[in-house]
């Protein structure tokens, strides 16, 4: 469990949840690489998930048990299978979405 003194408010997210520093400092990173590189598993996801289909829908704010992808103006969240606790375990989920979606590319 996060100690809150080791946690912060990530600035740009309006919920005013508290992130743990690995993910504030690891959030700009993972989505730059993410959109850049993996915008097909962003895509299938948003579209297994919630049934939409936008080519252009980009990663936007990560939280512990998922993130939000942005689409046409709107924010989706796409939940993990469980709340991570280190970069690695996100990665692990990525991966997870990247093969559980495969099916839902956008052709």
């Amino acid at each position: 469990m996060v100690e809150l003194e080791s946690a912060v408010v990530m600035s740009h997210h309006k919920s005013g949840v508290r992130h743990p520093r690995w993910l504030i400092e690891a959030a700009p990173r993972i989505i730059k690489h993410m959109n850049e590189d993996h915008a097909n598993s962003i895509t299938s996801t948003l579209n297994g998930q919630h049934g939409i289909k936008d080519k252009n829908a980009k990663m936007d704010t990560l939280e512990l048990h998922g993130y939000y992808i942005r689409s046409t103006g709107e924010l989706y969240f796409v939940k993990f299978t469980k709340t991570c606790a280190s970069t690695e375990e996100y990665k692990s989920e990525l991966v997870k979405h990247a093969h559980l979606y495969r099916d839902f590319e956008l052709s």
